[in-house]
Parts: C-alpha cells; sequence; structure tokens
C-alpha cells in the first residue's frame, strides 16, 4: 500500500480529497455526464450491497479487537477509492471517464486515508447514533447541491469551465459526504470538521506514525498538490455552501411532508361508493336482506366524527342511513351507521 504526503487537519485523522481538474471540459461529455456515468453507478451500487456486509463484519471485529480488521479496512478503502471517482465525475469536478478499476493512481480524483489506528469500542457501538447529526448535515448539502446541479452543468455546458466557487463548493460537498461515510463505515475515528474548507495556514508535515495512505501501488514522483489539500473556500464558495444547505434543508422538508402526504393519502377522504356499500352491508345487518339501490350524494373526510347521509330504496320503501366515522385504525377508517326508515 503506498504512503502518500498530505496535509492533516489539526493532526487528526482525517480523510483528505484530491481533485486534479481539467482546464477545460468537453462539452460533449458535460451534456451526456448522467447517461455516461450509469453504467458506473451499477457498478458502484453492486459493491455497495458488498461493502454493507464487510462493515458488518467490521463492525463485530472492531467490538472484538478494538480496530477495524485489516483485510476490512483493505476492502472499503478499495470502496470509497471507487466510490469518489464515480462521484467526482458525475459532480463534474473532473472530465476523465473514471476506470472500472480497483485502484487508479492517475485518475485525478482520490481519496487519502489516513493509516489504520485503534477504535474506541463504545464509539464503535454507538457509532450509528454518532453519526445521524452528520449523516443529516451530509444529506442537507447532497440535497443541496442536486437542487442548483442543474444550473451548474448549464454553466458548464456552455462556458466549458467551472468556476472556482462552484469547483471549490462542490469539493467541499464531496469531502463532506467522504467523511462522514468513512467515519460510519469505521475507517476514521475522527468527526467531521472542515465543512467550509480548510484554513489558509495548513501545517506542513503529518506527525510521525499518521501517514495518509490509499490502496494505490507505489507512485514514482510524488504528486503534485491538488487544489484541494488544503480546500480553500473563498467567500464565494462558501456563499454557495451556504445556500446549498438551505436548499437542502428545505428540499429534505418538503420530500418528508410529501411522504407523509402520500402515507395519508389512503385516509384523506372515502368515498361516496365506499360509503354505499359500507352502508349496505349494515341495510343486510339492519333489515336481513340487501336493499335495492343505495345512494351516497358526497364523500367523507377521513376524519373522527366526519358525517355523511345515504338515501336507501327497498322495496317502495326509504330509509336514511346516518353514516357516521368513529375510528381510525391502521389507516383504515372504520364507520357507525345509524338507519332510520322514513314514513
Amino acid at each position: 500500500m503506498a504512503t502518500n504526503q498530505g496535509s492533516p487537519t489539526n493532526g487528526e485523522a482525517l480523510v483528505e480529497l484530491d481533485v486534479f481538474p481539467p482546464e477545460q471540459h468537453r462539452r460533449w461529455t458535460v451534456l451526456l455526464r448522467l447517461l455516461l456515468a450509469v453504467p458506473q453507478l451499477i457498478a458502484l451500487w453492486a459493491l455497495s450491497i458488498a461493502a454493507f456486509v464487510v462493515v458488518v463484519c467490521g463492525w463485530f471485529g472492531a467490538l472484538a479487537l478494538g480496530r477495524l480488521p485489516d483485510w476490512c479496512g483493505e476492502f472499503l478503502r478499495g470502496y470509497f477509492g471507487y466510490t469518489v471517482r464515480v462521484y467526482g465525475y458525475l459532480m463534474l469536478l473532473v472530465d476523465d471517464y473514471p476506470p472500472f478499476a480497483w485502484t487508479a493512481p492517475d485518475y485525478p480524483v482520490r481519496l487519502l486515508f489516513p493509516a489504520p489506528t485503534p477504535l474506541n469500542r463504545a464509539a464503535v457501538l454507538f457509532r450509528i447514533i454518532l453519526a445521524v447529526p452528520i449523516l443529516v448535515l451530509s444529506n442537507w448539502f447532497s440535497t443541496g447541491w442536486v437542487i442548483v446541479s442543474f444550473f451548474l452543468w448549464l454553466i458548464m455546458l456552455i462556458t466549458g469551465r467551472m468556476p472556482a466557487a462552484v469547483f471549490e463548493a462542490t469539493s467541499a460537498v464531496l469531502r463532506i459526504e467522504m467523511r462522514v461515510s468513512t467515519y460510519v463505515y469505521l475507517l476514521t475515528p475522527a468527526y467531521l470538521k472542515g465543512i467550509f474548507g480548510d484554513k489558509a495556514a495548513a501545517p506542513a508535515a503529518i506527525p510521525p506514525g499518521a501517514p495518509l495512505t490509499e490502496p494505490t501501488p507505489p507512485m514514482t514522483q510524488p504528486a503534485p498538490p491538488s487544489r484541494t489539500r488544503p480546500l480553500l473556500v473563498s467567500s464565494g464558495g462558501r456563499t454557495l455552501l451556504i445556500v446549498m444547505l438551505i436548499l437542502g434543508i428545505f428540499g429534505s422538508g418538503f420530500q418528508t411532508r410529501t411522504n407523509w402526504g402520500n402515507e395519508d393519502n389512503d385516509t384523506d377522504s372515502i368515498s361516496s361508493s365506499q360509503l354505499a356499500a359500507q352502508v349496505a352491508i349494515d341495510f343486510i345487518d339492519y333489515i336481513g336482506h340487501a336493499p335495492k339501490h343505495v345512494s351516497c350524494p358526497n364523500a367523507v373526510d377521513a376524519e373522527i366524527g366526519a358525517t355523511e347521509v345515504c338515501a336507501i330504496t327497498d322495496d317502495g320503501d326509504q330509509y336514511r342511513a346516518r353514516v357516521t366515522v368513529d375510528a381510525i385504525t391502521d389507516g383504515a377508517a372504520h364507520f357507525r351507521t345509524d338507519i332510520e326508515q322514513l314514513h
């Protein structure tokens, strides 16, 4: 496994991101980016299933050993190395198509991982609970980026370039996603840092014993510094990140309300035909045979206490049925029917 020097953040075991963007993007690849990425997304989906199985095994191993088993760490570092290449391409940070390979040392997007380190067993046991706040935050940023992505795509389609502020904000979102994911998957004990970028004055060297590593063969020459290590975010990039965060919060809230609304649609109202069928059943219990005709002119809201009056005709006799919603359980409304013969 190669050892590559990078800039740590406050000496912590944080995952670092390298991005080497091109000066000019090919417009036809920008135009077809989502379509071109489909095979990569399919491969990534299949790998994500394997990664989930591996991290479950790794979780039990970390509880027993106090560290992530070596084979789990090797696989998960390779998985996230592949993931960041696909995401970097999909998010228009680079123009080169990601290779279908487990390692790609020459690809212009890569993750650098901290050296394997002991893990606190209590933190491992409650990792998902501890990660909830940053998972929500990461989802807000990702959702916000998706909301504005059409406009970013349109800018790049016209100009063939990604503006500096857009590059900074997009790189920050990708780094947030990767840092949160690798924390959840036990590759690092370090909580999320550097949401809005790094400080301008970064340390020059990594403390002894904590090298950054990546799952790639040794490189013959040191890699040139990337534009994301350290990730310096300008005021424009920071403003764009705040806009993404706000849009992500509203977008996630709207999606939640929509989902709740869809779940409630089944019991928003009871149609007149449903009411007529219920009245006919209750009439059979009341008289002993089915009525000739039941008419319920209106639907009724699926709320306790909601009432509708239906008309019943049976062999020349007229009846009135008052239907009242008296309970709602498991998404189903329950009625009480009072039948009265009219003279």
